[in-house]
């Protein structure tokens, strides 16, 4: 009994060892989302919010190495219950292509290394205050990022991941500029090219 158990085991092992390489491949496509900067705050004088979202999709063009872009949407709003009132909201919405190698390996956990570049369209509303007043602007920023990352493959198709980058925005450093070091977490998702 247990040398019939063994073998759909053993089979099932070589099996997922080849599959864990499968998901990095030349032709596999990849879907994702992460997200990350999401913070709530309550107290009373303030209320803010804000968050960050980043569906993203490529493919792989040789093993391991993989080419794709990303669309991050993020989201601020504050609230100070004092000066009579004033809100701040921010919006973004950017277009970063990105390039990602992973560390070859036959294990469920990989290691990778991302670089993205692009534009992000920005949008900031103040409204209140002493003075009642209500500003808007828009405007384009350059944002580069690069970061060491760390997927682990739950299934042979689905991986989870967690990325540590730092970024620079071309912004002014008091809205959106300035460099920063960020986590962000979410999962990808990869479609073999058969």
């Amino acid at each position: 009994m247990r040398k019939f158990l063994f073998l759909p085991l053993l089979a099932g092992g070589l099996l997922a060892g080849n599959a864990a390489q499968a998901q990095t491949t030349q032709g596999t496509r990849v879907l994702g989302l992460s997200g990350g900067d999401f913070t709530f705050e309550k107290n009373s004088y303030t209320k803010r919010f804000s968050g960050t979202l980043i569906p993203s999709v490529g493919v792989f063009v040789a093993d391991n190495l993989a080419v794709g872009a990303a669309l991050p949407f993020s989201y601020s709003r504050l609230k100070l219950d004092v000066a009579d009132g004033t809100s701040n909201r921010g919006l973004s919405l950017g277009l970063l292509p990105w390039l990602r190698y992973y560390v070859p390996s036959e294990s469920k956990h990989r290691v990778f290394g991302e670089l993205s570049a692009g534009g992000v369209l920005n949008s900031t509303r103040f409204k209140g205050g002493l003075s009642g007043r209500d500003d808007s602007d828009t405007y384009v920023n350059f944002l580069g990022k690069a970061g060491l990352g760390y997927s682990y493959f739950i299934t042979p198709a689905v991986g989870l991941e967690g990325l540590v980058a730092y970024q620079l925005n071309s912004g002014d450093r008091d809205a959106f500029g300035g460099g920063s070091l960020g986590l962000n977490l979410g999962f990808r998702i990869y479609l073999p090219k058969n």
